[in-house]
């Protein structure tokens, strides 16, 4: 009875935290899962984000998470943005996961690491509608071990940070 009770305290506790951190001035996140075989060079992650408000400042930030078995310092990125009316931008980014010890830059828990990457500061989003993100590995593996999931997270930023 008594675990019983405890484990109620401990998930309500859990909950509360999850709640209490999440950040308000986020308005998308999302995760993509990578096959645990390897990122095929031919895997698109393809996120959708909803623009409501043009008239705020945005943060586009893409997380990284890489298990422990990720054999490289740096990770490129093909990275496509498509506005509602479909004019696409491309980018590569370089992304370095790890200093040159091999210590993984970012947090992580147990053999996974977690690092954004601000991928656009401060911009507008010049009209409302659906944006898309698409994103793919640009390393010269076919199949590329050790990564765990890619996200893509939109913030808004804060005026009043702004401004001092």
């Amino acid at each position: 009875m008594r675990l019983i009770i405890k484990t109620k305290y401990i998930l309500l506790f859990c909950v509360v935290a999850f709640f209490a951190s999440c950040d308000r001035n986020t308005i998308y996140q999302d995760f993509v899962s990578i096959n645990k075989a390897g990122w095929n060079e031919d895997s698109i992650a393809v996120f959708s984000v909803d623009v409501k408000d043009t008239t705020n400042n945005y943060n586009v930030i893409i997380d990284i998470r890489n298990r422990n078995e990720y054999p490289y310092q740096n990770l490129f990125l093909f990275v496509s943005s498509y506005s509602p009316d479909n004019i696409c931008v491309s980018d590569t980014l370089n992304c370095i996961l790890s200093d040159e010890l091999g210590r993984w830059y970012g947090k992580g828990i147990g053999s996974i690491s977690n690092l954004p990457i601000l991928y656009m500061s401060d911009i507008k989003f010049p009209k409302p509608g659906i944006y898309k993100f698409q994103i793919r590995h640009g390393m010269r593996e076919t199949i590329l071990k050790g990564m765990n999931d890619i996200g893509l997270r939109v913030e808004k930023i804060d005026q009043k940070e702004e401004n001092k």
